[in-house]
């Protein structure tokens, strides 16, 4: 929707305004192209920041397009800050090259391919531009709390600093979203409202998230696993699997181990409910089970931390927790959940002890 609005705005505004007594086939078809280069171009930006993570031994797990612009999603936080600053200024170092390099080719056409050439490159200085003001999880935002965590300030607390900033900015852009809607400049008010609310409500995530890192660093998997939870064979049914494990149970997905030992997969209450009642007493558990290999799999050892690093990003956001191939626990979001509320609850209680 978002790139049919684009192209839509630029076919119909910004294309003739620039060059004048152009068929409507012409505008469309270059508002058409220019827009993909500039999703292209997005995409190239991601890839910055994702290259550069990869040089610096951080894992990157997608890159997606949204309605803001992109997002390089990393599996782990940057190791030091001179890999966090190379991660965050690499995305709008791309988008400023390209930006200028569209400005310069543009320029040299005078018609129609020269005006969408230069819309592609002023964009993209835009976008490298806005993205460098340092509103926290903006690129800009990045950048300085790399800066405070070079300058000694823990990584923590650097976060939560550069978040701060980042709200307070991103309420000044809402209110100025008002000031231009009451100005009756409707649309550009309402998307830089628009803004504003994301980037205070993406801080608020990430302020919370540094704020919580200390605990989820010091606690360990084995401190919120369900140890020694209970399995099912793979050749069970799936209607003895109802009758005899989930009714008088209490669980929500159960590990599929083999007569051997060997853990296959996991078994939700989910995949039950998608099987057509027919085929309860014909399907078996190992055929509606999630694949071992799709699976999160950690070991007690391991930090909170890196837990909720990698429980989110694998089927059905559990985690199975083995230690020499023996399956000794499992992780749910509701874990999760609960280690968070804790947490929450008892951050006022010790900032008031301090106090």
């Amino acid at each position: 929707m978002i790139g049919w609005l684009l192209a839509w705005s630029l076919a119909t505004a910004v294309l003739p305004e620039l060059v004048a007594d152009q068929s409507d086939t012409a505008y469309w078809v270059a508002a058409g192209i220019a827009t993909l280069g500039f999703f292209a171009a997005l995409v190239a930006h991601e890839l910055g920041h994702s290259l550069v993570a990869l040089r610096n031994d951080v894992e990157v797990q997608s890159i997606t397009l949204w309605l803001f612009g992109g997002v390089a999603v990393l599996g782990s936080a940057p190791h030091t800050s001179r890999a966090a600053l190379h991660i965050a200024i690499a995305g709008p170092l791309v988008s400023l090259g390209l930006g200028v390099a569209g400005v310069l080719v543009g320029a040299a056409f005078g018609d129609l391919v020269g005006a969408s050439i230069m819309w592609f490159g002023v964009m993209n200085l835009f976008l490298g531009l806005f993205n460098m003001l340092p509103a926290f999880p903006l690129d800009g935002g990045r950048v300085y709390q790399a800066w405070l965590w070079r300058r000694g300030v823990p990584a923590d607390q650097a976060t939560a600093k550069a978040a701060m900033l980042g709200n307070r900015i991103g309420l000044v852009m809402i209110w100025i979203g008002v000031f231009e809607v009451l100005l009756a400049n409707i649309i550009g008010g309402v998307w830089m409202m628009g803004l504003g609310w994301f980037l205070r409500e993406a801080s608020r995530v990430e302020a919370d998230q540094a704020r919580r890192g200390e605990p989820m660093r010091r606690l360990h998997v084995r401190d919120l696993m369900t140890s020694e939870p209970e399995t099912v064979g793979p050749d069970m049914t799936a209607a003895r699997f109802v009758d005899e494990v989930v009714w008088p149970g209490r669980h929500a997905a159960y590990p599929v181990v083999a007569p051997c030992g060997e853990v296959l997969g996991l078994l939700t209450l989910r995949a039950i409910g998608g099987l057509e009642p027919q085929r309860y007493r014909t399907t078996r558990i190992g055929d509606l089970m999630i694949p071992f290999d799709e699976l999160a799999v950690v070991s007690p050892d391991d930090t909170v931390e890196s837990l909720a690093q990698t429980i989110g990003i694998r089927a059905d956001h559990r985690a199975l927790v083995m230690s020499n191939d023996r399956l000794v626990g499992i992780v749910s979001p509701s874990d999760l959940a609960r280690l968070i509320t804790v947490i929450d609850l008892r951050e006022p209680l010790h900032r008031s002890e301090s106090v």
